[in-house]
């Protein structure tokens, strides 16, 4: 197995056990927090992409003269589950934003109808701009570095061309610039809520303090969303832009880069929902409270049995 194989092979195993963690822990509180529905999907969307997409791609003959159909599907399956993270990303960011202006209004909001409408036009999004490519809008082919099939990055057609560009406009452009609207505006909202805690409660009040940090974390998260978002695609949004608008060939080591960095955007997620709330933490804390009541529980019948 070459070195390339090796990092597929331990980027899709940490990203399949952190997702299935994520998974089971979020699935465990959807009943709390309706939010939590977008997350689940998330991990859904990230799972998918690492078993049907990058599991495939290490039986791949490291020689291929052409894409195969297992090539294709795996193509396919990659790219399905990466527009549908995108489009879910960026509806969170939205969606966000929104509710924040309308917080006078949020007692007449079905958050749990709202998020599942989001999902779902989040997957629809994503197989529309997967399956376009097997519709002669473009199409999986095999990549120059001969290791895996992709979105045709060498397009000869103005209709390949199009699809490049309004691919790069609506999978990386709006996607990045409404995430980074929705931070911009939370922070115009914490600093305005800031500011209204400090003058009615005063700086050093227990409530202001704790909302100043419950707020910061949470703006904090959408940055590290941000930054996330812009290292794993940027790469491909370049080798799209350089496809599109010039005769430039790309050079492997790009291909491979852009390939690498997407790839890992199937395993930041879990790490976002640790940031934003110590999902984990939280879970591990609440059973090991649990189990350390039930010990104490049976210790007790146990002396009283004694007695």
């Amino acid at each position: 197995m070459d070195a390339v194989k090796i990092i597929l092979l331990i980027i899709t195993s940490i990203a399949v056990l952190t997702n299935g963690i994520s998974f089971y822990f979020l699935y465990k509180k959807q009943k709390k927090n309706n939010y939590v529905i977008l997350c689940i999907n998330l991990c859904v969307s990230d799972i998918l992409q690492s078993v049907a997409g990058y599991i495939p791609a290490l039986f791949f003959d490291i020689n291929m003269q052409k894409a195969t159909t297992l090539c294709k599907l795996s193509a396919f399956f990659i790219a399905f589950p990466s527009f549908t993270t995108i489009a879910m990303l960026s509806a969170m960011a939205l969606s966000r934003m929104v509710l924040l202006s309308l917080c006078f209004q949020s007692n007449q909001i079905n958050y749990k109808k709202l998020f599942i409408r989001i999902a779902t036009a989040s997957w629809i999004y994503g197989f529309i701009w997967a399956v376009l490519p097997f519709l002669g809008f473009s199409s999986y082919t095999l990549e120059n570095t001969r290791a895996r099939c992709s979105i045709n990055f060498s397009p000869k057609k103005n209709v390949e061309k199009l699809y490049l560009i309004l691919l790069m406009a609506f999978g990386f452009v709006i996607p990045l610039i409404s995430i980074i609207a929705s931070c911009l505006f939370t922070a115009r909202v914490i600093t305005t809520k800031y500011k209204y805690f400090c003058v009615t409660y005063g700086k050093d009040n227990d409530e202001t303090i704790r909302y100043k940090e419950k707020e910061k974390k949470t703006f904090f998260s959408f940055l590290i969303m941000v930054l996330s978002f812009a290292v794993c695609w940027t790469p491909y949004a370049t080798i799209g832009c350089f496809s599109a608008f010039t005769s430039f060939k790309i050079p492997q080591w790009l291909l491979h880069v852009a390939a690498f960095f997407g790839k890992l955007s199937a395993l930041i997620n879990p790490f976002i929902y640790y940031w934003k709330d110590g999902l984990f933490k939280k879970c591990f804390l609440n059973k090991r409270l649990k189990a350390t009541k039930t010990f104490l529980i049976k210790n007790q019948e146990t002396n009283q049995v004694d007695k």
